[in-house]
């Protein structure tokens, strides 16, 4: 397990590298980061952890504007000295809050947690989702455009991709348009022949697929049509997912 630990007290991240090699020998801590800007160095110049400890006050802000900041998909296990951020940890793709001291048992049921939470996402990404009767999958949205509305066919669109907890289509033709359902709600409603959910922020058509890299830490990097100006990347649990389709 590859380990991430964001921590400003130098003696809290010993202490909690120590208690972690003591309940697993073979993790390996990647990075211990003091700062908010260190760390968005640090993730924009190497492939994501398996699991990120974070404290939240930091040397000079406070951790969550790392995630406002940068699209992380890597599990968070927050450990802080306080517990009034609780509630906003775990708006943050959190599996576990520890409050400071850590207790080694604590931390231990933590990452089983996380181990758990892990192998459901795999067997979940594995099962075949049922699918529904070709007509029950929407053809069109109906969008706002300038003062008033057009229509976007489902063939128009490259991908759809969640922003600050909004919803936006990108057309072929790379205009952008806000929509209403989650992407939770899109994969059950788009023909999943057609669209493949490679991440919590994407999902894409397979006419908008370029190329498909190998990357680090068992993900691939996509250039899409039109292109972003970020990187695309299949998370690593869904890959198996994302080439079965591709294999369809």
């Amino acid at each position: 397990m590859k380990i991430v630990i964001i921590e400003d007290e130098f003696f809290s991240a010993e202490k909690l590298t120590l208690q972690l090699h003591k309940i697993d020998a073979s993790i390996e801590i990647l990075a211990v980061l003091t700062s908010v800007e260190s760390c968005l160095h640090w993730f924009r110049n190497n492939p994501e952890p398996d699991l990120i400890f974070s404290d939240i006050q930091l040397e000079d802000k406070e951790s969550f504007e790392l995630f406002h900041q940068l699209p992380i998909e890597a599990p968070i296990i927050y450990t802080t000295a306080y517990n009034q951020y609780a509630i906003q940890a775990f708006k943050q793709n959190s599996v576990d809050y520890l409050l400071k001291p850590i207790d080694i048992d604590e931390l231990r049921a933590a990452l089983k947690k996380y181990e758990y939470q892990t192998y459901r996402m795999l067997k979940k990404s594995h099962l075949t989702r049922p699918e529904k009767p070709r007509e029950d999958y929407k053809e069109r949205f109906l969008v706002k455009k300038g003062s008033g509305l057009t229509v976007i066919k489902i063939n128009e669109i490259a991908y759809f991709k969640s922003e600050q907890k909004l919803s936006f289509l990108v057309t072929f033709d790379n205009v952008k348009y806000a929509i209403e359902p989650t992407l939770d709600q899109l994969t059950e409603q788009i023909d999943p022949k057609k669209f493949n959910r490679i991440s919590r922020s994407r999902l894409i058509s397979l006419d908008s697929i370029k190329k498909i890299h190998p990357h680090f830490n068992g993900r691939l990097k996509l250039e899409l049509h039109p292109a972003e100006e970020e990187e695309v990347f299949v998370s690593r649990e869904r890959v198996q997912a994302f080439k079965d389709w591709l294999n369809s």
